[in-house]
């Protein structure tokens, strides 16, 4: 099962050799959100060094979220394709297509991952820590887009139009995080949004990679992303390889 998922991930990878579109859109999303979040809106202030350290952890987190959408896309795209179809001929593990789409995408989360601390290195981000912080960071940040990635499957899996799974998923994802702690500190909002911002799980994300990577750690913050992670994948997991099943029987 292990060995064939790798293998069916690394066949969704090959597309990107052969669609450098593909490729540089996603190696310059975290471009275009690090110049946006930190040049045009972060150096209003004129604190444009605190700016960087306070957003590119809220950078790494948005990204990471907008990635997840792709699964589902993917995959629904996949199915519509016939692909699935031709995987059931063969003799491979029931679930490997669909654990191989989601461990590409995570592939592929990975080096859009890597091109924002790239990106934040150029701009003045330092890692205020260690090493073993960051990679505790990066891990937190790639387990919650994980479990997440079940939820997008779940979506590509039940609603037949891509263009409507894309439109839900923003929907979904946009309002948890801009109305989080991840660009703006809650204490600069009305009462009703800081209250939002404290039970948005984006807001801990972004709160526990803040403070794994720049300093003034709060364990809370990252037991609760743990807790938000292990709690979306008990939900979408089962419900995704159930809606998987349906559709590939």
């Amino acid at each position: 099962m292990i060995s064939q998922s790798l293998t069916l991930a690394w066949r969704s990878l090959i597309p990107l050799r052969n669609s450098p579109g593909q490729l540089v859109g996603l190696l310059m999303q975290p471009v275009f959100m690090i110049v946006v979040f930190v040049y045009l809106f972060g150096g209003s202030g004129g604190d444009r060094a605190g700016a960087v350290l306070y957003m590119l952890p809220g950078v790494l987190t948005q990204v990471a979220l907008i990635a997840t959408i792709s699964t589902g896309m993917n995959l629904a795209t996949d199915i519509d394709n016939g692909v699935f179809d031709r995987f059931r001929t063969m003799p491979i593990a029931r679930a490997a297509p669909l654990a191989g789409r989601i461990l590409a995408d995570l592939a592929t989360l990975m080096v859009t991952i890597a091109m924002s601390l790239l990106i934040g290195y150029v701009v003045g981000f330092r890692v205020q820590t260690g090493p073993l912080e960051a990679l505790a960071a990066v891990g937190l940040i790639v387990l919650f887009a994980f479990a997440l990635s079940w939820g997008s499957a779940y979506l590509g899996l039940m609603i037949k139009s891509v263009t409507t799974m894309q439109s839900m998923a923003t929907a979904v994802l946009l309002p948890l995080t801009f109305g989080s702690s991840a660009f703006i500190p809650a204490t600069d909002m009305p009462g009703w949004l800081q209250w939002w911002m404290g039970v948005n799980p984006v807001s801990h994300l972004a709160s526990a990679l803040r403070g794994l990577m720049v300093g003034g750690l709060h364990a809370g913050d990252v037991w609760i992303s743990l807790g938000w992670t292990a709690a979306i994948a008990a939900v979408f997991v089962p419900l995704a390889l159930r809606a998987y099943n349906r559709r590939v029987s």
